[in-house]
């Protein structure tokens, strides 16, 4: 049994993610389709910042790369308690695709740095780990494009800030996983490019029991970002300037800070070889907040 179907079959028994489903390398077989019941509706959501690859819990395993495989970092610390503070909700923008891609590796075949994406789900009154919760990222690819919209280039601004159905069979960068019994999930992808108007980012939606917990966005610290820009296939892409965090309306303006990932190298000096990106974000289910209606593309 794949660690996908693992995952999947597990959830829908009503058990968590083991822990050794967590841990294990995957390989990029075609995605494993389900079909959840989720109830729509937005929640409080906290992000408990001040976590990072050490405090997960999880080894920092190689990724895959085109032509290089990043080696393996040291073990990190044991899960550290993280400190909940209030996450800001966002629409999910146009490019969305509800499929329910239950897998963990969700490079197929983009070129890009590795990124060892880890995001853990925790009761926000108590700070403790959420088993079964699913998590959908998506994200578009180092040269802006996003999978199921290949027609819509990266270069002009977006048509439209409501859903785009897909036109195109694609779906590279985009994925489910469902957290294990520490509330862990990860996912193994490329550090995210950039598209008009917008700073490097990765979606972000949380369902749990069914309910829509959260919708919003992940970013990267921008020391790191400038670097990546300069490494190929990045710096192919000059149809459209990058925007920084700070340039960016819906960072500057709609908690950017709060949702910021940690971000560190898996090998010291290696850039090249990959990241471990974390963060932590705690549901509180007793309020109703709506997404900012500012441009979430």
């Amino acid at each position: 049994m794949t660690s996908d179907n693992a995952s999947l079959r597990a959830h829908e028994a009503g058990e968590p993610a083991s822990d050794h489903d967590t841990a294990q390398p995957q390989s990029t077989a075609p995605a494993t389709h389900s079909t959840p019941t989720r109830k729509m509706g937005r929640r409080t959501v906290l992000a408990a910042l001040g976590i990072g690859a050490t405090g997960l819990g999880l080894e920092a395993t190689s990724l895959p790369k085109a032509g290089a495989s990043a080696p393996a970092s040291a073990t990190p610390a044991a899960f550290a308690q993280p400190s909940c503070v209030l996450s800001p909700e966002l629409i999910a923008g146009p490019y969305f695709v509800d499929e329910d891609l239950i897998r963990r590796n969700i490079v197929e075949d983009r070129q890009g740095v590795p990124l060892d994406l880890r995001i853990t789900i925790v009761d926000g009154t108590k700070c403790t780990p959420i088993a079964g919760a699913e998590v959908d990222i998506w994200h578009c690819d180092a040269g802006g494009w996003y999978s199921g919209h290949l027609d819509i280039s990266p270069d002009l601004p977006a048509p439209t800030t409501d859903h785009i159905e897909p036109t195109d069979p694609s779906r590279f960068l985009r994925g489910l996983q469902i957290t294990n019994r520490r509330g862990e999930v990860g996912f193994r992808s490329i550090y995210p490019g950039w598209y008009y108007g917008r700073t490097i980012h990765i979606h972000l939606t949380v369902h749990v029991e069914g309910q829509e917990v959260h919708t919003g966005q992940l970013y990267f610290p921008e020391e790191i970002s400038s670097k990546v820009a300069l490494m190929e296939p990045y710096v192919q892409h000059t149809g459209t300037k990058r925007v920084t965090n700070q340039e960016d309306v819906l960072f500057r303006d709609v908690g950017g800070e709060q949702t910021t990932l940690d971000v560190r190298p898996l090998r010291p000096g290696r850039p090249e070889l990959g990241y471990v990106a974390s963060i932590t974000a705690g549901v509180s289910p007793g309020q109703t907040r709506e997404p900012s209606s500012e441009r979430a593309a």
